[in-house]
């Protein structure tokens, strides 16, 4: 009886807690703003601009997509067109004919197999703009008809624009009204906005209350800049209408109840001239990037036009480039043409562009300065990771442009001074080479402070970060094992294989989430080690049965060369030491369905138990994959994760040795990065010394101060138990972190947060509150310029941090208060090695604990855990901490707390 009780409990939590907004979006360009998508259940979309991995997505999220279809008129002119409409220059339909009729029927046909949910019919009031010589009661017969079938086709799911004159006759068939031009309207002409008269307000309004009556949902769209916009949308509900605030030709992203924080950063690239795995600005400055919550949103400009800059969803440009014949002129319009909209930021290489640059700054000099420099000014907030400046052979000879602030200065043997950086209300300018020196002995580092040049230089204001490094407060733990090596013999009595060790060292030792691999053709019949493959295979089910274990493929024949696979590079098989993939006998040719698909479907056939399937391809050699490798790891269902280059020690501990999260690749397809690299970086290509791998603790510690910017990752291969000084040192990683606070979690559960922060979004609405929005990521970190959350008056969310870093999420959108007029004195969630699946104080718990739990609670010495069978957890108060320790495994229960004893 406990047990239904509680899952009557967690129904309702999950049914009640996700905050609704009623507003349908409406976007009309492309790319599909997916992310900020995600705040609404409808949007509205034309059917040609969206692809179909897009409405793939859509339908993932349980996000319904409609279909615009102009039912009344055609840009189009055909036998059915009957007269112009001058304002739009197209062609009114004739809504008797049978051509027309039929066109829309196959119309609607084409897109409901597609996959659209339903319908946004347009054009409704375009036969009253019909001569007398035409027969209007007729057309509007023949229209009802048309919506009426539309309706049949779609279910219902029709959103009618305007038509207010054919509503009683269409109750029933359409669920959605919406009206344009409330309180302004748009003038295609000369691209005008207006507000309308009290009298067309009046009017309207009262239209729109008599479609409520005979039961439509009704919204209004109207048009404003992006800052007025949520002022307006507040008007409107008001009014009682549900709101979409945007612009007049609906190809920037509106606002309803809720305002977006915009949080990409539009960085142009030219795949032909250099891939973007790559560029610098990839490579290094991403990193930060996305540290400070802001998403790169690449643009190929080998593949696809530059973008429309929409200061709703875009915070800023940058460029970074060491060409400078990498600026066309359809660049520099497109960068000089958006000065102002956003901020900018021009790096490395500058272009042949006088506008841009004087508003950025700089100016040239009309002399040439004479050698050699010397370093004059640089301003103290902006140095970086280099004690001393950079080698000045030939710089840019640029002076300071009016209204702007000079951040590095150098002087000539002449005594001119020369700015090599400035800023302005417009943006930053950094040229080359004060970004990134690299030094023989010391390797690279930033001559800059890469998150200063962001923030202060460029501009971009502090917000809310989604964060894929912590989990419950704590820093996240991922292990995960790479298969070479797995039919290595080790170095201990007994020759076992090194899997074997692994497994009795390692694995079956620290019952952690871990996530292991193989490659198919080192351990199948008929591969490398044919006459032992049936022990090896044994030994694979002994590790993939293990309860903590999840399984992985590390592809067929490990490939090395994966950018030579994608096409990016030209690699002679002579210049390689190995190949170009394992030696399997009668494989000469590599086949990535092989690699891919079909050594996932050995794994699962072979290896695994009945209970579990293969959810992760762990990429080999290179690890670069290109978009067909990563499209056909999407198609068999499985995450992918490795490469990167994070291998950042105490020799240089530079953020240029550290990866971004991720990298997209077309049609929504990510590569996750491997938070960290593995033992073989840290020990010489596996030459020695053995026990490098222990400087993995280095690395730890430079990627959490001053930036946390990865979780705790053990990334290790088979052959790490090879020689007792590998064991040892994958050991002494392990214990290293179950020795400080952190949260264990498998490799495919940081997958999932990682490429979740390309598709989570943060909004805020009237109240000054924010929004996030995101299906996997759990934890939000609070920048050092915010206040902490009133728990009490967020939703969503389970807690903070003691030290107010970080805020813990419970649910798809949470709503995050910041007011604190009201004491927050509600229990909440400090900090917990565990996973959070359901969270309410006195309500429903649940989560799932890899080792013993603790949870750390503030505001609960009244409080305690009670399992769904019966079982009490109090917990032992220290000052402001109540700490509770619960048994590993799955908890399913109730937190209790008295009431009014907080």
């Amino acid at each position: 009886m406990k047990y239904f009780l509680y899952l009557a409990l967690l129904v309702s939590v999950h049914v009640f807690a996700k905050p609704v907004n009623n507003s349908i979006a409406f976007y009309y360009s492309s790319p599909m703003p997916l992310a900020e998508m995600t705040f609404y259940s409808r949007v509205v979309v034309q059917p040609e601009l969206v692809t179909e991995h897009e409405l793939a997505w859509f339908k993932k999220r349980n996000i319904a997509v409609y279909a615009y279809l102009s039912v009344g008129e055609s840009f189009n002119e055909s036998e059915s067109s009957l007269s112009l409409n001058p304002n739009w220059n197209s062609h009114i339909a004739d809504l008797t004919s049978e051509h027309w009729q039929q066109h829309m029927q196959n119309s609607a046909a084409s897109l409901k197999a597609r996959g659209f949910t339903g319908l946004f019919l347009d054009t409704l009031d375009s036969y009253q703009l019909l001569d007398t010589k035409h027969n209007k009661p007729e057309q509007q017969a023949g229209l009802v008809n048309i919506i009426k079938s539309l309706s049949n086709t779609f279910n219902k799911h029709l959103i009618l624009n305007r038509g207010f004159e054919l509503l009683p006759k269409l109750t029933g068939f359409a669920s959605d009204l919406v009206a344009e031009g409330l309180y302004s309207h748009y003038n295609p002409r000369d691209n005008s906005y207006k507000f309308t008269t009290k009298d067309d307000q009046a009017w309207l309004i009262a239209q729109l209350n008599k479609a409520q009556t005979l039961g439509y949902n009704v919204q209004v769209i109207d048009y404003a800049k992006p800052n007025n916009r949520l002022a307006m949308a507040l008007k409107i509900k008001q009014a009682g209408f549900t709101p979409w605030v945007t612009d007049g030709h609906l190809q920037t992203w509106g606002t309803s109840s809720i305002k977006p924080v915009p949080r990409r950063i539009l960085i142009p690239y030219n795949s032909k001239v250099k891939p973007l795995i790559y560029t610098l600005v990839h490579l290094k400055l991403a990193t930060m990037i996305e540290y400070l919550g802001y998403i790169p949103d690449y643009v190929d400009m080998a593949k696809r036009p530059l973008p429309l800059v929409d200061p709703s969803l875009h915070a800023g440009i940058i460029s970074w480039t060491v060409s400078d014949a990498f600026y066309t002129p359809t660049l520099t319009n497109w960068l000089e043409s958006n000065l102002g909209v956003v901020p900018q930021l021009i790096l490395g290489e500058l272009p042949n562009a006088s506008k841009l640059l004087l508003k950025l700054g700089v100016e040239s000099l009309n002399t040439s300065p004479k050698a050699p420099y010397e370093l004059a000014h640089f301003e103290p907030w902006l140095k970086g990771e280099a004690t001393t400046a950079p080698a000045i052979t030939k710089p840019y000879f640029l002076k300071l442009s009016k209204n702007a602030t000079p951040l590095i200065t150098i002087n000539s043997a002449d005594n001119l001074a020369v700015v090599q950086a400035a800023k302005t209300k417009y943006g930053a300018v950094v040229v080359a080479p004060w970004l990134i020196d690299a030094l023989p002995m010391e390797g690279s580092k930033w001559v800059i402070d890469p998150r200063t040049l962001l923030t202060k230089a460029m501009g971009l204001p502090p917000i809310l970060v989604p964060d894929t490094t912590t989990l419950s407060g704590r820093r996240m733990l991922t292990i995960h094992i790479d298969g070479d090596g797995f039919t290595s013999v080790a170095h201990f009595a007994g020759k076992p294989y090194s899997a074997e060790v692994i497994r009795d060292e390692i694995i079956e030792h620290y019952k952690l989430p871990l996530t292991s691999s193989v490659i198919q053709a080192d351990i199948e019949q008929g591969g490398l080690h044919s006459k032992m493959s049936p022990k090896l295979e044994a030994i694979a089910r002994d590790i993939f049965a293990l309860p903590y274990v999840e399984v992985a493929s590390h592809t067929y024949s490990h490939p090395y060369f994966w950018t030579a696979l994608s096409g990016r590079k030209k690699i002679d098989v002579d210049d390689t030491d190995y190949g170009f993939h394992l030696d399997v006998p009668g494989y000469n040719s590599i086949s990535l369905k092989k690699e891919i698909t079909d050594s996932i479907k050995y794994i699962d056939e072979k290896l695994t138990p009945k209970n579990k399937k293969t959810v992760m391809m762990l990429w080999s050699g290179d690890a670069t994959p290109g978009p067909k490798a990563l499209e056909l790891a999407r198609d068999a269902g499985v995450l992918n994760v490795n490469g990167g280059n994070t291998d950042v020690n105490a020799d240089n501990p530079s953020l240029t040795h550290v990866s971004p999260i991720g990298r997209p690749e077309r049609d929504l397809l990510y590569q996750i990065y491997a938070p960290i690299l593995n033992e073989n970086v840290y020990t010489n290509l596996w030459h020695g010394p053995y026990y490098g791998f222990r400087r993995l603790t280095e690395t730890f510690e430079i990627t959490e101060k001053p930036y946390r910017l990865k979780p705790y990752t053990i990334y290790f291969h088979f052959y790490s138990a090879e020689v007792p000084a590998g064991l040892d040192a994958l050991k002494h990683n392990i214990d290293y972190v179950l020795a400080r606070p952190n949260t264990p979690v498998h490799l495919s559960d940081y997958a999932k947060i990682a490429k979740d922060f390309y598709f989570s979004a943060l909004a805020k609405n009237s109240d000054d509150e924010w929004l996030f929005s995101s299906k996997s990521i759990r934890t939000l970190r609070i920048p050092s310029d915010f206040d902490v959350p009133n728990v009490t008056q967020s939703t969503g969310i389970s807690g903070v941090t003691q030290k107010g870093d970080y805020i813990h999420i419970t649910d798809d959108i949470a709503q995050l208060s910041f007011d604190h007029t009201q004491t927050n004195n509600s229990p909440y969630l400090a900090s917990a090695n565990v996973a959070i699946d359901t969270w309410q104080v006195n309500g429903p718990v649940s989560f799932k604990a890899w080792v013993p739990a603790t949870l750390d609670l503030i505001n609960a010495r009244s409080c305690e855990f009670i399992s769904h069978m019966g079982k009490h957890f109090k917990g032992t108060s220290r000052g402001k901490i109540t700490q509770f320790k619960l048994p590993e495994g799955q908890f399913y229960g109730y937190l209790n707390c008295k009431r009014g004893a907080f």
